[in-house]
């Protein structure tokens, strides 16, 4: 099986495919991820809300879509050899649209919780097969692309969470902005149909079968190292797509400030995308993750200073600007040095990377019910170290 596996893979090279066509289907997929992202970030406050949910059980609940994506994504890669990454893209918004409108139909934690279960698999889908995708086009044309990729992850959750704020304020409910993310992901399968992707390298066979991702991060610790700097840079990111409204509403914001305070965070997280590409190219990413390490420390360190409205809405640009490179950058990093193997360096370094979504809606919860929430969001501020620590020991 697993010789007919790469034979498909091998004749998958001789189809015709049009760069322009894939590169724009790609990018189409990272802006429906933020779009998705960005909107259930502004909708997270109204849901805890309907559902009278505490913020421990809520952050508890959140562990649900990155633990069910990380292992998704732990056998990523003999998924896209036997399925094909188009399939898995295809069956991800399949996915991703039922757990939508399961979110929108939700009426007690469970169906909540189960709702969640769903958005994991359609996440960890889509995230492998366009990550990977992107890797194999990078390789195909010798062009660097992935921060401009995450871009379109950001600039789709500036207008998620614009317009689910404005939403929000116009009148809808959060049952409104669901449904009509589940009919973008309608759009974006039907978009995929005609398209064919970008033919991947041959893949070695240390790189196929179920456990290649684990085998790749025990075998090369230079990968696990990688994969442990994606996940620092990931932890600001969960924290503002989670608690960032929450934590501005408890502070007295009005929900449309809360939106645009994540909105701003997605803007710079952009901006910061969008220039790290020429920025890299010119410094190295070495000094590229150092900046952003010392961006993700002060934002972190603002987050402290009580109950400013102001000086939270600068934290949480300082930490989008911050984050902005550290997983494109790292994941790029890590296929250089493991030519051949997009799905299972894919896999390796983005199931870690979920780690950090895994680990800190359910900390930063219950850590606010002990004490409160500005002291969970010390965590921002540890992450910005361990980015500092993590690029001084591998990234040169």
């Amino acid at each position: 099986m697993e010789q007919n596996a790469l034979a498909r893979t091998s004749f998958s090279t001789t189809v015709m495919w049009h760069p322009g066509a894939a590169l724009v289907l790609l990018m189409s997929y990272f802006v429906l991820f933020g779009l998705t992202v960005g909107g259930q970030s502004v909708l997270w406050a109204e849901i805890v809300r309907a559902l009278r949910m505490s913020e421990g059980v809520f952050g508890s609940a959140q562990l649900a879509p990155p633990l069910i994506g990380m292992m998704l994504l732990i056998l990523g890669s003999p998924l896209t050899i036997r399925f094909g990454k188009k399939r898995l893209t295809i069956a991800g918004l399949i996915t991703l649209g039922i757990s939508s409108l399961g979110l929108a139909m939700a009426n007690d934690v469970w169906e909540f919780v189960c709702a969640l279960a769903l958005s994991g698999l359609g996440f960890g889908a889509i995230e492998m097969a366009m990550n990977s995708a992107t890797l194999d086009w990078e390789q195909q044309t010798k062009r660097t692309v992935m921060n401009l990729m995450h871009a379109g992850f950001s600039g789709g959750a500036v207008i998620g969470a614009l317009a689910t704020g404005w939403a929000l304020q116009a009148g809808w409910t959060y049952v409104h902005v669901l449904v009509l993310l589940a009919a973008l992901c309608v759009v974006a399968l039907l978009a995929t149909l005609p398209v064919r992707y970008p033919p991947a390298a041959p893949v070695h066979t240390s790189h196929t079968g179920t456990g290649a991702a684990v085998r790749l991060l025990f075998e090369r610790r230079t990968l696990l190292a990688l994969a442990a700097l994606s996940m620092s840079g990931a932890i600001g990111e969960s924290v503002a797509n989670t608690w960032s409204v929450i934590y501005l509403r408890d502070i007295g914001a009005a929900v449309i400030v809360g939106g645009a305070a994540y909105a701003l965070f997605n803007g710079t997280m952009f901006a910061g995308r969008l220039a790290n590409a020429s920025f890299v190219a010119r410094f190295g990413p070495h000094t590229s993750l150092m900046i952003s390490g010392a961006l993700v420390v002060v934002a972190g360190l603002l987050l402290m200073i009580p109950d400013s409205v102001l000086v939270a809405v600068v934290a949480f640009a300082l930490a989008g600007l911050g984050v902005a490179g550290v997983v494109p950058t790292a994941l790029s990093e890590a296929a250089h040095r493991v030519p051949g193997g997009s799905g299972a360096v894919t896999g390796a370094v983005m199931a870690v990377t979920y780690l950090a979504f895994v680990v800190c809606a359910p900390l930063i919860g219950w850590i606010a019910e002990l004490f409160s929430l500005r002291a969970a969001l010390l965590m921002v501020a540890l992450s910005g170290v361990a980015i500092l620590w993590l690029t001084r020991s591998v990234v040169r």
